[in-house]
């Protein structure tokens, strides 16, 4: 989660050092929103769901996980015209792929170093965290599950897969692109007026 607000706030910096407007994102119109709206329900149902750490809501939690991706992915086919849409659905459609294998969730390949006391580590051993599923060993397609490790603030680092770093490029890609004037057709040199 943290890449995600690093690149929103990165690209929004980078917008305005360019001559951009952020304003203009205001104007970014979504076609059919009520598949962007069911997606957000599907992912906080699965956030809320893994609060109880119940095999029972875990077991529930799997394919809303599923749905929620799918309903996206719609979502980014539906408003492909927007800049930066293909690029954030690769990088879905991968982190899909890999989540449909592994039955719900995102793999984790933990690296090394990580604190063995981690509330993080004891969760992932337990098999209630509702969104990924720790490997001891890598198998199946764990190559594009969360495997890159990113430092953030205070010290913690969080994992991200191929597809988060896709997905994070297409967001920044769009915050820089839509924030600019939009370009007016030139006329043709030497062309006059009839």
């Amino acid at each position: 989660m943290f890449l995600f607000f690093a690149v929103i706030a990165g690209a929004l910096a980078i917008a305005v050092l360019v001559g951009g407007d952020i304003r203009r994102l205001s104007h970014i119109s979504v076609n059919r929103p009520e598949f962007l709206v069911a997606a957000f329900v599907a992912k906080v149902a699965v956030a809320l769901l893994g609060t109880t750490h119940s095999q029972f809501a875990i077991n529930t939690a799997r394919p809303l996980n599923i749905i929620g991706a799918v309903l996206l992915l719609i979502v980014v086919w539906l408003n492909r015209h927007v800049p930066g849409a293909l690029l954030f659905g690769i990088g879905l459609g991968l982190n899909l792929l890999v989540i449909a294998s592994f039955g719900g969730r995102m793999p984790v390949i933990l690296p090394h170093d990580v604190d063995p006391n981690s509330a993080m580590l004891i969760l992932l051993k337990s098999g209630l965290d509702p969104l990924h599923v720790w490997l001891q060993h890598p198998h199946g397609l764990w190559f594009i599950g969360d495997i890159f490790t990113v430092p953030s603030i205070a010290g913690h680092s969080s994992l991200v897969s191929i597809g988060d770093l896709l997905m994070a490029a297409g967001v920044a890609w769009l915050i820089v692109q839509c924030s600019q004037p939009a370009t007016r057709p030139r006329p043709a040199y030497g062309s006059s007026a009839p």
